[in-house]
């Protein structure tokens, strides 16, 4: 089926990042580690991309590669667009192709720093409209595509809107605020994996990270929202931590009920 084509260390201000905020002297940059993939379930790897952010230190970033019948997906780029073409060779040497589509999960350098290395092999970007609103006073590219306007096109892509499920191998969810106005989360049925960026905390973390555009108001109304739109998720994969069971999104929203007090 044809798809639309849709080392020093680097110091990253905490604009348009996901990690926390600090007051603290900004770190020694230490040596970035390489781009990687950790496969975690049947055609479904993580990857794994490292800044070294201005007063956090060195900050992991997750995203996934899936792969289906119809082809293979992107969820986020690695922070940088050097980062992201040695990620695109990684998916390469690991499963014979580049990706047929890429999605981006909010507009933040963690997500969506690498669209313009997308962009060079012709892979058609997509992301929440509200993301490529965002993107240019950030700093970053928006996609080629918005997803509420492909969505019908894309044989690729599901899309749960208003209780309406479209047919694809994977479902993209927008549940509402959070982390960001925009953030989306991404779901493979097959492998109950559920990729929820930085809209859901890891499980140790004590805090709710960046919150410079967040909504405390709707964000564990979201959480709520992603737990009974997906059910059935078993594996949860946040941007900054390893993946856990469904906890994470009980931990997000006391969390989040916690600051909003």
């Amino acid at each position: 089926m044809k798809f639309r084509k849709v080392f020093l260390a680097l110091i990253i201000p905490l604009l348009g990042a996901c990690a926390s905020l600090s007051n603290e002297t900004a770190p020694e940059a230490v040596a970035i580690p390489a781009p990687s993939l950790e496969q975690i379930a049947p055609d479904v790897w993580i990857h794994k991309s490292y800044a070294n952010v201005s007063s956090y230190g060195l900050v992991l970033s997750q995203g996934l590669v899936i792969k289906t019948n119809e082809g293979i997906v992107l969820v986020d780029t690695a922070w940088t667009d050097d980062d992201t073409e040695v990620l695109l060779n990684l998916v390469d040497q690991n499963l014979g192709a580049d990706p047929d589509m890429a999605i981006v999960t909010h507009a933040h350098q963690d997500k969506m720093g690498g669209v313009p290395a997308l962009n060079k092999r012709g892979i058609g970007g997509r992301a929440h409209p509200l993301t490529n609103q965002d993107a240019p006073a950030r700093g970053l590219r928006p996609t080629t595509y918005s997803i509420l306007e492909d969505k019908d096109k894309d044989s690729l892509m599901g899309w749960t809107e208003n209780g309406v499920d479209h047919d694809g191998p994977i479902t993209v969810y927008y549940p509402g605020p959070g982390h960001t106005r925009d953030n989306i989360v991404v779901y493979h049925a097959p492998t109950k994996v559920l990729f929820v960026g930085c809209l859901i905390r890891p499980g140790n973390s004590n805090s709710l990270g960046n919150t410079e555009d967040a909504d405390l108001s709707q964000w564990a109304q979201s959480v709520r929202k992603v737990a009974a739109t997906f059910p059935d998720a078993e594996i949860i994969v946040p941007s900054h931590a390893s993946a856990g069971g469904r906890a994470l999104l009980d931990h997000t929203i006391a969390l989040v009920e916690a600051n909003a007090q």
